[in-house]
């Protein structure tokens, strides 16, 4: 208990020695225009992830904007179901080699 009274005496000499207590109560926040281009957080936490070696590369070079110009309604529809096929067809031969390991781990192979 000896670290509480240490951090109340802190506490009360840095609010004796600053300049809050002179000031009012309330004082009104001055309005701060930002000077700085805001980047969204998504490109930030992509930076980060990149540096852990994320394979996100598509994400870099890909445009929605220019690909939804570019194709018509059919074919983004088109290339959104044979995507869900080729995922579709990932998940199964995935789970059919989870299956073979099974096994062999099973029979001691």
């Amino acid at each position: 208990m000896t670290i509480r009274p240490v951090l109340l005496s802190l506490a009360i000499a840095l609010t004796a020695a600053s300049d809050a207590s002179a000031a009012p109560a309330f004082m009104p926040v001055p309005k701060v225009t930002p000077t700085l281009l805001i980047e969204p957080a998504r490109s930030m936490l992509r930076k980060f992830f990149d540096a852990l070696g994320d394979d996100d590369v598509h994400d870099d070079h890909y445009d929605w904007n220019d690909y939804r110009n570019a194709t018509s309604r059919k074919d983004r529809i088109r290339d959104w179901q044979r995507m869900q096929l080729d995922a579709q067809k990932d998940y199964w031969r995935q789970q059919k080699e989870i299956q073979k390991r099974a096994i062999k781990a099973q029979r001691g192979w």
